[in-house]
């Protein structure tokens, strides 16, 4: 079986065309470097030089074999980088959950630039509940997760990574009413759409909010997702307020006025502490790198 030296040994012959430069390249003596190309040809059982009246030359089989022993070693070469890459992250997948199409609007550019700082790097998207994507991150099937409220979970680290602006979004014909941009005081005694439904939410905040500024909001209507959200409102009957991800996607009819002075909604990125997998590893640090 070959090994590499001695195809390092065959290269620096069969580029050099002489024994005795081909071993100060090397870094040895000529005789061994003589016995290990006869040994090659032994085992090959082919004469890969031949001597010459100006030194040597390749035969054809050695002409052959050297264009074989460059793939071999650029292969050899490649592999090894390749596994380096792998047990350092660099060659991996990341697999991510969400559980909301609007919120993909800010998702992928934060991933991208990950990607191009890691390009041998694969991602996968997948639409999961946000309550099961902390069994699944637990599970390892999800190395991270994006969300708009986490619970606290042991073993689970939960960081902001994108803030938008808030929105207030009406129909048209309702707009022509209110002023732009607008304040949250003017949510006060309007019919209010919140969502999800589930709890503790996006919906939690936009009521805190209400609070803070000194009046309980009218909830008319609890919606499961902000795509339901958004076709409430273009029914015309109450108003929402939506993070700037959710003004991407306009049903007919539906206007969104800035809210300027309320705090930004926070996107969030939750994942497994005890996850040791190489490229978890290297999103969790450029994601220490980046300001959100």
């Amino acid at each position: 079986m070959l090994d590499p030296r001695q195809l390092e040994c065959f290269i620096a012959v069969a580029e050099e065309l002489n024994l005795n430069r081909a071993a100060i390249r090397l870094h040895m003596s000529q005789p061994p470097l003589t016995r290990r190309i006869q040994r090659l040809e032994r085992e090959l059982g082919v004469e890969l030089f031949r001597r010459t009246a100006g030194g040597m030359e390749l035969t054809e089989a050695g002409t052959v074999f050297l264009e074989r022993a460059y793939r071999i070693v650029a292969l050899s070469t490649r592999a090894v980088e390749r596994t380096r890459l792998a047990s350092d992250g660099e060659i991996g997948h990341l697999s991510v959950g969400y559980y909301d199409p609007a919120i993909l609007n800010g998702i992928p550019e934060l991933i991208r630039g990950f990607l191009d700082q890691h390009r041998y790097v694969t991602v996968s998207f997948e639409l999961i509940a946000k309550h099961n994507q902390i069994d699944y991150l637990r599970d390892k099937v999800l190395h991270v997760g994006f969300g708009r409220h986490y619970p606290e979970e042991p073993g689970i680290a939960c960081r902001p990574v994108i803030f938008e602006p808030l929105y207030v979004a009406m129909l048209r014909t309702r707009s022509l009413d209110w002023r732009s941009p607008a304040a949250v005081v003017d949510l006060r005694d309007q019919p209010l759409i919140v969502y999800p439904a589930t709890r503790p939410e996006f919906a939690d905040e936009v009521i805190d909010m209400c609070m803070r500024a000194g009046f309980t909001p009218r909830v008319a209507i609890e919606a499961e997702d902000v795509v339901s959200c958004l076709a409430y409102v273009a029914l015309g009957t109450a108003i929402a307020v939506v993070p700037e991800s959710a003004t991407k996607t306009v049903p007919d009819g539906v206007v969104f006025l800035p809210l300027t002075d309320a705090p930004p909604a926070a996107l969030y990125c939750a994942h497994l502490l005890d996850n040791s997998a190489p490229t978890l590893r290297l999103f969790v640090d450029y994601l220490d790198t980046r300001a959100p």
